[in-house]
């Protein structure tokens, strides 16, 4: 491409007192690209000049595709399976904790995402099936409704934003501590059955299937 040819700014309008002016003759060395031509409506901007002499030099302008990343489980699917471990069969009675049907754990567990009022129970309840999973405790319905304080259950403690990890290990050392009060009994008796009183009826024990 040649140099620009020497330009000058129009007299728009006598009264203005502009003059025309030579314009910078740039060196024959370098190319540049014609001034000008942005179209109609075009902006003649920094940018388009600096577009327009990339392609004449030879550079083609294109577009970069970033591969798509792999799409994983969402976070509350996720937590869902930590709840799923560490409650086993009981993870029946959790809708007692957020107020819903059994249903809607199941959808939550599939990719669901929950209300943002039951998210951050669904987090606690994830912490507690951890502390669970990690103690090999296999909670029982039972288990469930032992008071843990205020006169309140594990599920109720949680249904009212109660830390999960540490009314979880509460709920441990109770059952812990009443199994080995039995077993310091059977040690007593030799073997004999212990009476029981109306309030021994429903003590859990650490494993009701055996």
């Amino acid at each position: 491409m040649t140099a620009l040819a020497e330009l000058a700014i129009p007299d728009f309008a006598s009264s203005t007192g502009y003059r025309p002016v030579p314009a910078i003759r740039p060196p024959a060395s370098k190319v540049l690209p014609t001034i000008g031509v942005a179209g109609t409506g075009g902006v003649e901007s920094d940018d388009y000049y600096r577009r327009m002499y990339l392609l004449q030099v030879g550079y083609r302008a294109f577009l970069v595709l970033a591969p798509a990343q792999p799409v994983g489980p969402a976070p509350y699917a996720e937590l869902m399976q930590v709840i799923k471990a560490g409650f086993g069969r009981t993870m029946t009675r959790l809708p007692e904790v957020f107020g819903v049907s059994r249903q809607t754990l199941y959808n939550w567990l599939n990719g669901e995402t929950p209300k943002p009022a039951h998210q951050e129970k669904l987090r606690q309840l994830a912490e507690a099936a951890q502390i669970f999973s990690a103690l090999g405790f296999k909670p029982t319905s039972l288990a469930l409704d032992r008071t843990i304080t205020r006169g309140k259950s594990l599920l109720q403690l949680l249904s009212e934003g109660a830390d999960g990890r540490e009314t979880a290990k509460k709920l441990v050392r109770i059952v812990q501590r009443g199994s080995e009060a039995r077993a310091k009994l059977d040690e007593l008796l030799g073997g004999r059955k212990a009476h029981l009183d109306a309030s021994d009826i429903g003590t859990p024990s650490m494993d009701e299937d055996t």
